[in-house]
């Protein structure tokens, strides 16, 4: 590593390929630089100075996604089924991500002949997950399906004339959405699409196995039995179809592309960083020690993304998998050494208060670029304290309210 050219650290950086004035970089973060004659991918970077990726996670109350067929455009909604549409859209149900899904094979040809359009939302709810799939008549009837989920919850009937119909619902539907947008980084088109096809051999296998009487672990097999797979085919089969308990969905720009491979899964809704198929089957079946993949998670859901997440992250390595059948609540508070970030579990009976302080500031580079540049400066948080409390009845839940809110780097990020 090398220091950056004095063009890095001064003024702010015009990014030629956004227009956008990047904020300089520090002197710290101008160190991790690459050298000036290299030109590394995002992500391989990222590991190489052990960028932390907590804090990055999407911050919604629920995501759509929406069957669009390849190619896609960068960003996805600039075109094609999804123009119109926005990253981030208030429902009925909350803030919510919109994204891209590859359809499987297996049905893209029939449905596009029908001009059907395949739409699932899944909504926090509880601990959990509600979930209504859709199919929408053209682009008008996802425009009608966007505007009456605007207004109504998902399982409220729509009218006869609104270009959709409801034809499934769900809860505690357990999926995995993986980034595999090329078109957006090259790291989420090779990492992202090989990480969906290890997933989903590993699912098939596993599906064709004998299994014992308690049903047996995803993570049984080994990942060197699977047949090989091309990670930039769409998937064979229906997402819900590869297994019978795990949906696998391809998907547009979730953030934090220099994390690629990256993933969400639910109904937790924790996203996670440089994760592998094995580590995705250990999450999904809560086979793995909670605390040794903490580090690897990005946040979850429903924490404001920051500070907000790395707290919440911090109580989920400490309590481990039973975390996430706890409904909670996520507060954050400027306090003199950083923030305090409150996680309230009122059916337990329990909060947890975590002292989170600003860390390194590392540079996000850009992707394939000589010397990394231009690159733009992003904060990574340290936790330094984790106080449980008590709570009682009388106990008062107002420290403050939350915020649901996703910035502008994270979708774009």
């Amino acid at each position: 590593m090398t220091s950056a050219p004095s063009s890095a650290q001064g003024a702010d950086v015009l990014d030629p390929r956004s227009a956008r004035r990047l904020p300089p970089l520090t002197p710290e973060a101008a160190a991790l630089l690459p050298a000036d004659h290299d030109a590394p991918r995002c992500a391989a970077h990222a590991a190489a100075i052990g960028a932390d990726p907590g804090g990055t996670a999407i911050c919604a109350n629920a995501v759509a996604l929406v069957e669009t067929p390849l190619p896609w455009a960068k960003p996805v909604f600039t075109s094609g089924l999804l123009e119109g549409l926005a990253p981030m859209m208030e429902l009925h149900v909350g803030a919510t991500r919109v994204l891209a899904v590859v359809p499987p094979d297996r049905h893209s040809e029939s449905r596009r002949k029908r001009d059907e359009i395949s739409v699932t939302l899944h909504w926090r709810s509880g601990a959990g997950t509600s979930s209504v799939r859709y199919i929408a008549c053209g682009p008008e009837g996802l425009r009608g399906l966007f505007g009456h989920l605007a207004h109504r919850m998902p399982t409220d009937s729509g009218p006869d004339s609104g270009g959709f119909t409801a034809v499934g619902c769900a809860e505690n539907e357990s999926a995995v959405l993986i980034c595999t947008q090329g078109s957006h980084d090259v790291c989420c088109g090779s990492e992202g699409a090989r990480l969906a096809a290890d997933l989903e051999s590993l699912l098939r296998t596993r599906s064709k196995a004998p299994r014992s009487a308690s049903g047996g672990s995803l993570s049984d097999a080994p990942l060197a039995d699977h047949q090989p797979t091309d990670p930039h085919q769409p998937p064979r089969e229906a997402p819900a179809e590869t297994d019978g308990r795990v949906a696998v969905y391809r998907v547009s720009h979730t953030g934090g592309h220099r994390f690629a491979p990256t993933a969400m899964t639910l109904p937790d809704g924790r996203m996670w960083a440089g994760i592998d198929a094995h580590e995705l089957a250990a999450i999904v079946n809560r086979s793995a020690v909670a605390a040794d993949l903490a580090p690897r998670c990005r946040g979850w859901w429903g924490a404001s993304t920051g500070p907000a997440q790395v707290g919440e992250r911090a109580v989920f390595a400490q309590v481990g998998w039973p975390l996430e059948a706890m409904a909670r609540e996520v507060r954050s508070r400027c306090a003199d050494d950083g923030w305090k970030v409150d996680v309230i579990v009122s059916c337990a009976g329990r909060a947890w208060t975590v002292t989170v302080r600003e860390g390194r500031t590392v540079p996000t580079i850009a992707c394939r670029a000589a010397g990394g540049v231009p690159a733009k400066p992003a904060t990574e948080f340290v936790v330094t304290d984790i106080v449980t409390t008590d709570l009682s009845p009388s106990d008062p839940a107002d420290l403050i309210v939350p915020t649901l809110r996703s910035s502008a780097d994270d979708i774009t990020a």
